[in-house]
């Protein structure tokens, strides 16, 4: 009997480090809600049609050069509540692989939906009521690492005798490599009155 089991064993421990590498892996971050409840009533009260409109650019400025969203883009406009201004403040706490800040999922459908009209990050709400905002996108942006690497061998000057003079020199040529992020970009907007075009600009 301990000769059948001798042959799994191996096979059997390759199974646990497998299972226990990949349940690390696949491990979700501790989601953080805010204390604050969701009012879904009033929430989509605040969200009824009105007679404002709201126009404006998002773009995020990085190392000297000013990205936007994508044509097309999403853009996404929220009723200001207790939940949503706790959520935004844990966010700054709260955004790493281990704890990161969440909404509700009524809270994150409780909004209304745009997309940019072109590709500088303008866009435009209407029909929209006067009170508290929250407006944000995503902008892509790349960070460019410059390396200078051998291209060829070294070549070195010797004497008539054969011994190198100097350290020699080679050839190197520069690689460009490039890594995208993705930075959120958000602010508070108010609008106040009725039948009015509010401009704003949200950049960082």
């Amino acid at each position: 009997m301990n000769h059948c089991l001798k042959p799994r064993i191996p096979g059997l421990i390759i199974f646990i480090l497998c299972f226990s590498f990949f349940a690390r892996a696949q491990k979700q971050p501790e989601y953080i809600l805010p204390a604050s409840a969701f009012n879904k009533e009033e929430a989509y009260k605040m969200l009824e049609e009105g007679t404002n409109s709201i126009q404006g650019r998002i773009s995020l400025k990085k190392r000297g050069w000013v990205n936007y969203p994508g044509f097309k883009d999403k853009v996404l406009l929220y009723p200001v509540t207790p939940h949503l201004s706790e959520y935004i403040e844990l966010k700054k706490k709260y955004n790493s692989k281990k704890k990161l800040a969440a909404m509700t999922k009524e809270a994150a459908m409780a909004r209304i939906e745009t997309k940019t009209i072109d590709d500088k990050g303008n866009f435009e709400f209407t029909n929209i009521k006067p009170g508290k905002y929250y407006i944000v996108s995503w902008v892509t942006w790349e960070k460019v690492t410059r390396n200078v690497v051998q291209s060829g061998p070294v070549s070195a000057n010797y004497n008539m005798l054969g011994i190198q003079m100097g350290g020699g020199s080679f050839p190197t040529e520069t690689h460009y490599d490039a890594t995208a992020y993705e930075k959120e970009i958000g602010e508070y907007i108010e609008v106040t009155g009725d039948g009015r075009v509010i401009t704003v600009t949200i950049a960082r």
